[in-house]
């Protein structure tokens, strides 16, 4: 009796165990199991959408996607592996060595990422089924060299990494879909048509204001002086004055240099900050025929000598800004209200982000006023202690261009999804910094910089052009290097009423020394194509 019933308990207890096991793989794991048995017997492909394009303002592709594919390798299910590994690795130049050591660890790898038809047919050829692939997009680029700076690159799954791809991953960026695919006993995979799936949706296209052919002129103008000079590296932007587009966006540099250093890089501005100061001298009252001596070329601030070029002699106000004298400036900036020449500083966007839609920009460096002694505001006075990036500077030369407004960068023209316009820019006026008066006569002025002064090389025949020369020395170990320099040039044209305004900057150059003889005949040269594209526009009024 005691046997029986003990058998009879023990069975219980078995059946308890065992429905409960039931139980908890039916009920508790249910989710579990049959995630498990899916992958056992389906395969979800992930399909891209369409990572949208980038054009140009005339519609011309700068970067765009195209289909492609990705082949990988599930070890579990090839058939032979040494077929497999001899044939993959005459297909895709890898070793057999590395494919052997990848086919016996026996985990899931990818052969090879974003390959054309064809290649895929020819892995496919082998008919193994350890071998399948992906739907992939390819990032093609128009003009690479010249754009890379400025469109930046995709890394993977078409994420954009540098540049307008990352700046504007989110528009660009398709919104992805799936099909699934069932798996025989084998491993072989096939549609089956009730599985679920969904379709993958592009990404929005984005077109800026950059004009593709303004961009190569500048680029290859940039790139020829940048291997005279030996520089180290070469920027430069054209822009309209009065709508505040960005026509062109150009950076050169050595050993692949894909920086951009027109909105990354801050540097002493030298003598091109000088159109500051030639504007608050107007705005207090100087005249352009204010006679100045400024010493023999030589003048002592506390101790601290300020040397020009050469001796200029005795000049008026128009003539010491055309031959860039620094004692003149220096003589001039003694009556300023320090505080107020600080503001109009300011008014200009020097020390302030222009916001232009790229990733990296820096803001520069501005001295405060109640910090600096009386031989660092007279340095100041002509572009010393002081940082800048080329963008910021451009646009403060864009305000005298556009008549006494600042305006902000404009990079990007519309934004369409499948050709309805989401996004179209306007003009936006930050703030009217001198009136129209004054910028006429800083106009002049700097007319006078390329008309007899240190801006001889920038002149073009037949056109009014107004600018500016640069040559700053580079702090090198605490100290003003005199063979560290970087060159500017910057002006506008036609001077009365400008299409075009022009900023160029060479760090580093070797062979030259002054802005005068790099960076003028380079904006020379690059207006002389613009002017010859629209010469009909063009007269001395």
């Amino acid at each position: 009796m005691n046997r029986s019933r003990f058998l009879n308990i023990f069975l219980l207890f078995i059946s308890l165990i065992y429905f409960s096991y039931l139980f908890y793989i039916q009920c508790v794991k249910h989710q579990y199991y049959e995630t498990r048995a899916k992958n056992q017997h389906e395969k979800k492909f992930i399909l891209y959408g369409a990572r949208g394009n980038i054009y140009d303002r005339n519609g011309l592709p700068l970067a765009t996607s195209q289909q492609c594919f990705s082949i990988f390798c599930t070890p579990r299910y090839v058939y032979d592996k040494e077929r497999l590994i001899k044939q993959v690795s005459i297909i895709s130049g890898k070793s057999q060595g590395e494919l052997k050591r990848l086919v016996s660890n026996g985990k899931f790898f990818w052969i090879e990422r974003k390959v054309n038809l064809q290649k895929r047919d020819m892995y496919l050829n082998i008919d193994d089924p350890g071998i399948s692939f992906t739907h992939d997009l390819n990032r093609k680029y128009n003009m690479q060299e010249v754009f890379t700076s400025l469109i930046g690159r995709c890394g993977s799954y078409n994420r954009g990494i540098e540049g307008l791809e990352i700046q504007f991953n989110d528009v660009l960026s398709g919104k992805s879909g799936f099909v699934i695919y069932q798996k025989d006993p084998t491993g072989d995979i096939f549609p089956y048509h009730n599985y679920p799936g969904e379709d993958p949706l592009p990404g929005n296209d984005v077109y800026l204001t950059i004009d593709l052919h303004l961009q190569a002129i500048l680029y290859a103008n940039l790139k020829k002086c940048l291997i005279k000079e030996d520089a180290r590296y070469a920027a430069g932007v054209i822009i309209d004055p009065h709508s505040g587009e960005i026509l062109a966006m150009v950076n050169v540099g050595r050993n692949g240099d894909q920086r951009n250093h027109v909105v990354c890089d801050e540097f002493e501005p030298g003598s091109t900050f000088k159109l500051i100061t030639l504007t608050y001298a107007l705005l207090d009252g100087f005249k352009e025929d204010d006679i100045i001596n400024t010493e023999g070329g030589k003048f002592k601030v506390r101790g601290h000598t300020i040397h020009d070029y050469r001796n200029y002699g005795t000049v008026t106000f128009k003539q010491a800004v055309a031959h860039s004298s620094n004692v003149a400036m220096v003589k001039i900036s003694k009556e300023f209200d320090r505080q107020n020449f600080f503001l109009l500083m300011r008014d200009f966007g020097l020390g302030q982000l222009t916001g232009i839609e790229l990733p990296g920009e820096v803001k520069g460096r501005l001295p405060q006023p109640k910090e600096i002694n009386d031989i660092e505001f007279a340095t100041l006075a002509f572009g010393q202690g002081l940082t800048v990036n080329l963008l910021q500077l451009a646009f403060a030369y864009q305000t005298i261009a556009n008549g006494g407004v600042l305006s902000k960068p404009v990079i990007v023209q519309e934004i369409r999804d499948n050709q309805k316009i989401v996004y179209r820019s306007r003009l936006l006026k930050i703030r009217r910094v001198v009136d129209r008066e004054t910028a006429k006569r800083v106009t002049d002025i700097l007319c006078g910089v390329v008309e007899e002064g240190s801006g001889t090389e920038a002149g073009i025949e037949g056109v009014r052009v107004a600018g500016k020369t640069g040559t700053a020395q580079k702090v090198v170990d605490g100290k003003y290097s005199n063979s560290s320099i970087v060159t500017t040039f910057i002006g506008y044209f036609p001077a009365d009423s400008p299409d075009y305004l022009i900023a160029i900057m060479f760090d580093e150059p070797k062979r030259g020394l002054w802005a005068s003889t790099i960076s003028a005949p380079v904006f020379k040269n690059v207006a002389q194509s613009l002017y010859q594209i629209n010469s009909h526009q063009y007269a001395i009024k």
